[in-house]
C-alpha cells in the first residue's frame, strides 16, 4: 500500500514538473521601445516574461507574433498622422509622422480588442488607441490651452498630479490618494472614441487616461504619462496590474 502511495506521489510530481517545463513565458509585444525602457520596466516586475519589439519584426512574421501575443503595449514616440482622424488642418502643428508605425499600431490595437488581449497605451499609445477607435486628438496643447499653468513637456519626473474619474480603472486598481506623473508630450486626446471613456484628467482638463467603456472582459487602457520612466510605487502597480491581467 505504501509503495502504491509513493508511486502515485512520484507520478503526480513528474506530471507537474512536465507541465511547468512545457509552459511558455508570457509574450508581450511592444510597438516601439526607445532605449528599451518599457522592456526594462516590465522585466523588473516579472523577469520571466518575454518581450518583442513589433516595429522590427518582418511584415510576413507579424501575424505569427500577434497570434501568440499574451499582451500588447503601444509605446510613446512621434505624432500620429492627423489624416487618420480627418484633421488635415492640423498638419502644420504636428511633427513629421511615421506612417508605417501608425499602420502597424492600428493592426496591434485592432487585434488586441478583437481577441480580448490586455492592451496598454503609453503617451502616443494612449493617443493612437483613441484614434484607432474613432476619436480625435489635440495637435498641440500650448496652442489649444494657452492659459494652462502646466507644462506638458516638463523635464522632471513630477510634472503634475492627475484627477481620476469616478469608477475608473485608476480608482478601482491603484491604492493612492494622490498620483503624480511625468509629462513629456505636446498632443493629447480630444474627442473620445465612442467605445472608450475618460479615466483621468490633468488639473487643466487635459485627458490623462482613457479606458474601454465596457472593459470587464479584459484590460484595455491608455495613460498619457510614462510609467516606464518612473521609479515609484504607482509605476510598479501599473506594470504589475498589466502583467497580472495577462496571466
Amino acid at each position: 500500500m505504501k509503495q502504491k502511495t509513493l508511486l502515485a506521489i512520484m507520478l503526480f510530481t513528474a506530471l507537474i514538473g512536465c507541465n511547468t517545463a512545457n509552459k511558455q513565458a508570457a509574450l508581450i509585444l511592444i510597438s516601439k521601445d526607445y532605449n528599451s525602457n518599457i522592456n526594462s520596466w516590465l522585466k523588473k516586475i516579472d523577469p520571466e516574461i518575454t518581450t518583442k519589439v513589433f516595429y522590427t519584426i518582418p511584415t510576413d512574421s507579424m501575424e505569427y507574433y500577434l497570434q501568440h501575443a499574451d499582451g500588447i503595449v503601444i509605446g510613446g514616440g512621434e505624432d500620429v498622422n492627423p489624416l487618420l482622424y480627418n484633421k488635415h488642418e492640423y498638419d502644420s502643428l504636428c511633427d513629421k509622422p511615421d506612417n508605417y508605425r501608425d499602420s502597424i499600431e492600428f493592426l496591434m490595437i485592432n487585434h488586441a480588442m478583437k481577441h480580448n488581449i490586455p492592451l496598454l497605451g503609453i503617451c502616443r499609445g494612449n493617443q493612437i488607441m483613441n484614434v484607432a477607435n474613432g476619436g480625435t486628438l489635440i495637435p498641440d496643447i500650448p496652442t489649444f490651452y494657452p492659459n494652462s499653468n502646466i507644462s506638458h513637456r516638463y523635464k522632471n519626473d513630477s510634472a503634475h498630479y492627475i484627477i481620476p474619474a469616478q469608477g475608473s480603472w485608476i480608482n478601482k486598481e491603484l491604492t493612492f490618494d494622490t498620483i503624480w506623473v511625468n509629462s513629456h508630450h505636446h498632443q493629447s486626446v480630444d474627442a473620445i472614441a465612442p467605445n472608450f471613456k475618460v479615466a483621468a484628467y490633468a488639473p487643466d482638463s487635459v485627458v490623462e487616461s482613457i479606458e474601454l467603456r465596457h472593459g470587464s472582459l479584459t484590460f484595455i487602457v491608455g495613460v498619457q504619462w510614462h510609467p516606464e520612466s518612473l521609479n515609484d510605487n504607482v509605476s510598479y502597480q501599473i506594470g504589475k496590474l498589466f502583467i497580472n491581467k495577462i496571466k
